[in-house]
């Protein structure tokens, strides 16, 4: 027969586990920074789009450093679907330029508009403060030219509607690594569907 560890010992050596992984994490991610961090994101939550014909859609989110440092994105999570709606599916993603547009649209106009000019690889990219100062001696903030995440999804499949909850983007500041959620809360239906489709896709996911 086995021996057994007392009750008490057994939960030392339970916390005594999750201590040791909890070190491992740290020293192999760095510390996990609290809340959202200090990258905001913009968020259309509410809004729905009808496609005109079958083609990828766009989610073009600006995104803002209220902090001091620099921000490097590492990727990012969609959440979508339930209550008997798909969830989107991720074609590619890449960071741009933004040129004041957000929201939810087709792919083909995000450079057609000129909304979002350039690609780069989203992972990795560096996002700096978004005010610097105007020059030395002088205080007053600038605004940095903005940058945006754009993703690239399917469309909804003939007849159908996807829905989209929310987005975390996973990034890091120095060391420390931050998950930053938004409310994504939209509804993309197929060509074909009016507005009564949409609006029913927009209230299972609480638009």
């Amino acid at each position: 027969m086995r021996p057994r560890l007392p009750g008490r010992s057994r939960r030392g050596l339970a916390v005594l586990v999750v201590a040791l992984l909890a070190v491992g994490a740290f020293f192999a991610r760095g510390p996990i920074g609290l809340g959202n961090g200090p990258l905001t994101f913009a968020s259309d939550s509410g809004l729905t789009l009808g496609l005109p014909r079958q083609a990828n859609v766009a989610l073009v989110v600006p995104v803002r450093n209220q902090g001091k440092s620099a921000a490097v994105i590492n990727g990012f999570t969609l959440v979508g679907g339930g209550n008997g709606y798909a969830a989107p599916k991720l074609v590619h993603s890449y960071a741009a330029h933004s040129n004041g547009c957000q929201g939810l649209m087709p792919a083909s106009e995000v450079a057609a508009n000129g909304c979002a000019t350039g690609q780069v690889k989203l992972a990795g990219v560096t996002v700096p403060p978004s005010q610097r100062k105007a020059g030395p001696g002088v205080p007053s903030p600038v605004p940095v030219p903005a940058l945006a995440l754009v993703a690239v999804l399917t469309p909804p499949a003939a007849g159908t509607c996807w829905t989209l909850r929310r987005l975390a983007v996973h990034y890091r500041v120095g060391i420390r690594h931050f998950t930053a959620t938004t409310p994504e809360q939209t509804a993309v239906c197929a060509p074909g569907l009016g507005a009564r489709a949409r609006q029913a896709a927009l209230a299972s996911v609480g638009g």
